[in-house]
């Protein structure tokens, strides 16, 4: 089972605004949705950065129209212990924001057993993933956030269940 659980109501506001913009084609935004992401990405310095999206995904596509997508998404599915899978991640940042540090953090049992960084630039919509093998069986805990340097802020958790 698949939950995403937002830091703040204004991350959660920005995010549901975006959410229309990377839907399929035909899903037009409102106009109070459209300006919302507008305002965030032209004037939004200073603020975090959204996670749009994320995947549990067993590979990457490295070409093509759909480059960078997540293929063989198994986002809610169990996974087999040993397997190596991706977790992948689209965000948004304001236009003018410096890149900025995202922890990922998979945790089984209440012990965190993988801690990894990556950079989010400035942009409509940036994606990037990180591969990890799922060794033990259980229910893994995904956790992503940002660090503001003093402290972390919350972007999304998921559960992730692996069997035998």
């Amino acid at each position: 089972m698949q939950s995403i659980k937002w830091g703040r109501v204004a991350v959660l506001g920005m995010a549901l605004g975006f959410a229309p913009v990377l839907a399929h084609a035909g899903d037009k935004p409102t106009p109070d949705e459209a300006k919302k992401v507008i305002n965030y990405y032209f004037h939004g310095k200073g603020m975090t950065p959204v996670l749009a999206d994320v995947k549990i995904c067993h590979d990457i596509q490295r070409d093509g129209d759909e480059k960078n997508e997540c293929a063989g998404d198994v986002t809610g599915q169990a996974l087999k212990k040993g397997d190596s899978d991706y977790v992948w991640m689209a965000f948004m940042a304001p236009s003018d924001a410096e890149p900025q540090n995202i922890i990922v953090q998979l945790s089984l049992n209440g012990t965190v057993r993988w801690v990894k960084n990556a950079s989010v630039p400035a942009g409509i919509r940036s994606r990037t993933w990180l591969k990890h093998t799922f060794t033990q069986a259980g229910t893994w805990k995904l956790n992503i956030s940002v660090d503001n340097g003093s402290s972390t802020e919350q972007l999304g958790t998921m559960d992730i269940n692996v069997q035998e």
